[in-house]
Formats: structure tokens, C-alpha cells, sequence
């Protein structure tokens, strides 16, 4: 592969100050060509991401050093299609008469305080226990974008309704 064609993130650097580097790597992604590929330099596999992009039509390998570092590439396939964006325009003045539906049925969290993945194992894991005609109302600090796939595979509805810029409501419930 020649090196012009390989753009590489080392995405280490920006975890380790509490950060999630998605903005970052889809960006990265936004601007690939189909000759390009994409290099995430980590410290462990990115399943959500990696599971993200062959939805949309990347293939994915991953190689790993003695040192413990996971380098895990991207090629474009086909066409990238936005499944982020689609999930995005959800984002409805519903969500106040939803959550009226689910009064006396919420099972509230807030993950706002919590690293990654946390937010993420913590939503599907309460999802798991949540009774059938029940909703999870979840205090979170932006839209989980690999929540979203996930969300969809298992069949639950997500609304948002933002607060401020780093504080986000999400109402999750079975379709």
C-alpha cells in the first residue's frame, strides 16, 4: 500500500484526556477517497466502529503490535451512507408527549460522569433488564453515535431532547 493512500489517526492521545475520538474519526472517514485508507492506531479493537463503518460499506482488518497497540484499517467498499444522519433527523418536538406516555413506567440513569465505553455497556445492559411497555430515560452528555446501530439491530425507538450543548435527554423504548 503506498503511504499517500493511507491516513493514519492515532486516536490514543485524545482518550487519554476523556475525549471520544468519533468526531474526529468521521471526519477522517468523510474525506477519504475510495483509493484511501484509513489507519486507527488504539489500544484495544473499536468494535462499535468497526461494526459502524461495514454497515456502511467498509471493509476492516485488524493487525496488532507486541506492544499492545491495535491498528484496525478501514477501505471503502461502496458509497458511504450516513446511518448517523438519518438517526439525527429522529430528533422530534415528540419527545415531550412520548414521555408523558412512559410516566410511572421510566427507568431513569445519568451517564454523564462516566468514561468510555461505560455510557454505552451501561444503556444496553439497563435496555436488557427494562420491562416490555417500559422506557429508559437516559441524562447524557451528546448523541451516542454508536449507540444508534446497536438501538436499531435490537428494535428500540431513541428521541432526543437537548438541554444544552453538553447535556442531552434521550427517551428509549421499544418500537
Amino acid at each position: 500500500m503506498n503511504n499517500h493512500n493511507l491516513l493514519s489517526l492515532d486516536v490514543r492521545p485524545i482518550i487519554a484526556k476523556g475525549n471520544d475520538p468519533f468526531k474526529e474519526i468521521m471526519e477522517t472517514v468523510n474525506k477519504l477517497s475510495n483509493e484511501q485508507t484509513l489507519e486507527i492506531i488504539n489500544s484495544f479493537e473499536p468494535i462499535p466502529l468497526i461494526n459502524k463503518l461495514k454497515r456502511e460499506g467498509y471493509i476492516t482488518w485488524i493487525e496488532k503490535s507486541e506492544k499492545g497497540i491495535v491498528h484496525t484499517y478501514f477501505k471503502k467498499a461502496t458509497e458511504l451512507k450516513s446511518s448517523v444522519e438519518s438517526s439525527l433527523e429522529k430528533i422530534d418536538i415528540a419527545f415531550d408527549e412520548k414521555f408523558k406516555q412512559f410516566v410511572g413506567k421510566l427507568k431513569q440513569i445519568d451517564v454523564r460522569n462516566l468514561d468510555m465505553p461505560e455510557p454505552m455497556t451501561t444503556i444496553l445492559e439497563e435496555l436488557e433488564m427494562l420491562p416490555l411497555g417500559n422506557a429508559l430515560f437516559v441524562e447524557h452528555k451528546k448523541v451516542p453515535q454508536f449507540l444508534l446501530p446497536e438501538l436499531e439491530e435490537r428494535k428500540f425507538e431513541i428521541l432526543y431532547n437537548k438541554k444544552t450543548e453538553n447535556h442531552i435527554q434521550l427517551l428509549i423504548f421499544k418500537a
